[in-house]
């Protein structure tokens, strides 16, 4: 089984990420006019996350301070935005408190006053999110038992905490210029296409709101798509079209930077010796239809491959280990049930659909009543079904299954097929 994790760093990158990440982090790096927000734009399953974890890498190995926070792992609106000051907080005071406790006295008394307002820093922001909502605090920098304590004595007149609040980005500015010895602190914020509208548009707000003046590069992944519908949601109450969504994210991205696709060839050679179906071993009818099906998209070729190995040995309790033929069926019905499923379901219920469709195509007729319509409402189906067929030339497809073989299949496909429910969420095209 493949898991869907993705790459830990520079030295793991299978994708060819590397030229294009050092471009970007040297570009980061050579930055002086800053905060700097940068977006990684990708479709779902492209992978932004391990890019950036190779950027991650890339930019310790020259000693510049990152921090990393995943927005998606929080729910509620407040919660959200605290869990991100939190986490920058906490990752600056352990650093600083691991450099003060090593470090000589000169150092220790550079580094004491910086991590006594790191401190008071995530004091005033649990004081804000105690004056709305009280929620669960991150990071250890405040114990649990503390909550009862913030709700009441840090909302009492005349507090310390509340002149932190008001100063929390010049404050928050100072610690950054300590702790990065008056270098960059670069914070990369992953799957905010997976959020909420709400908890998406929280995150980038918090950027400007309380962390926007300090020198720091904000590297954000997303499909800008979906985040720029998200806030279109926010402003665009009487409108359709999405302008005020779409400028917004213009002014917040100072540079956009569109993920490059990874090369097919990449994908191959990194995964063609994970299909355990002896059957299709070498089988070029394969990669074509995960090709056509799945283009370059790492996380969807991935699943597919977990989704093939697991119906071929499904197949085989069923009978004796299945032929080159009935593979490449599964396979097919495989892509249908991630890329189309209500496809796939009409297969189900009709599976002389998958013929009709293959000889429409072959005689360059219109589908007619409900496979007219099966067509429109799943654009790409139709291609697929003739990148498969039997009659094209310079393959070896098989002919159209059976009704009996696809309801097989589609028996054991629904077993261990199908799309994720955030890609059925997600997924744009």
């Amino acid at each position: 089984m493949l898991s869907d994790n993705p790459i830990a760093g520079p030295e793991a990158d299978r994708y060819g990420f590397g030229t294009h990440a050092k471009i970007l982090c040297d570009a980061i790096s050579a930055a002086d006019d800053l905060p700097l927000t940068i977006g990684v734009f990708g479709p779902w399953g492209m992978g932004k996350s391990s890019f950036m974890k190779v950027c991650e890498g890339l930019l310790k190995a020259h000693d510049v301070r990152t921090v990393w926070f995943n927005p998606w792992k929080y729910d509620q609106k407040d919660e959200i935005w605290h869990a991100l000051i939190q986490t920058v907080l906490a990752e600056i005071a352990h650093d600083l408190e691991k450099r003060r406790q090593s470090g000589e006295e000169t150092l220790r008394d550079r580094l004491t006053p910086a991590l006594d307002t790191v401190r008071k820093l995530s004091r005033a922001a649990a004081w804000l999110l105690a004056r709305r909502a009280a929620g669960p605090l991150t990071a250890g920098l405040l114990a649990p038992e503390d909550i009862d304590a913030v709700q009441t004595a840090l909302t009492a007149p005349g507090m310390d905490t509340y002149l932190h609040v008001n100063r929390f980005e010049q404050d928050f500015r100072d610690v950054v210029d300590t702790y990065t010895d008056g270098g960059q602190l670069v914070l990369f914020i992953d799957d905010l296409d997976r959020c909420t509208p709400e908890a998406a548009i929280t995150v980038l707000d918090s950027l400007k709101l309380f962390l926007g003046d300090g020198s720091c590069v904000f590297v954000l992944a997303m499909d800008y798509q979906i985040v720029a519908e998200a806030a279109a949601k926010r402003f665009d109450n009487e409108h359709t079209d999405g302008v005020r969504g779409r400028q917004y994210l213009e002014k917040l991205i100072h540079f956009p930077f569109h993920l490059p696709g990874v090369p097919f060839e990449a994908l191959h050679r990194n995964l063609h010796d994970r299909v355990t179906a002896l059957a299709l071993t070498g089988s070029r009818e394969l990669w074509e239809l995960i090709e056509v099906a799945f283009a370059a998209n790492p996380r969807r070729v991935r699943r597919f491959v977990n989704g093939l190995n697991h119906a071929a040995l499904t197949l085989h309790q069923h009978s004796d280990a299945p032929g080159h033929e009935r593979l490449l069926h599964a396979g097919t019905l495989l892509a249908f049930q991630i890329k189309h499923p209500d496809f796939f379901t009409a297969l189900q219920n009709d599976p002389g659909v998958w013929a009709r469709f293959d000889e429409a195509e072959f005689a360059k007729s219109e589908l007619g009543g409900g496979d007219a319509e099966l067509a429109r409402n799943n654009p790409g189906a139709r291609r697929l079904i003739a990148a498969v067929s039997s009659r094209r030339t310079g393959a070896d497809f098989p002919p159209p299954p059976t009704p009996a073989v696809i309801r097989l299949l589609t028996e054991v496909l629904t077993v261990s097929g199908g799309a994720a429910p955030d890609e059925v969420m997600t997924r744009g095209e």
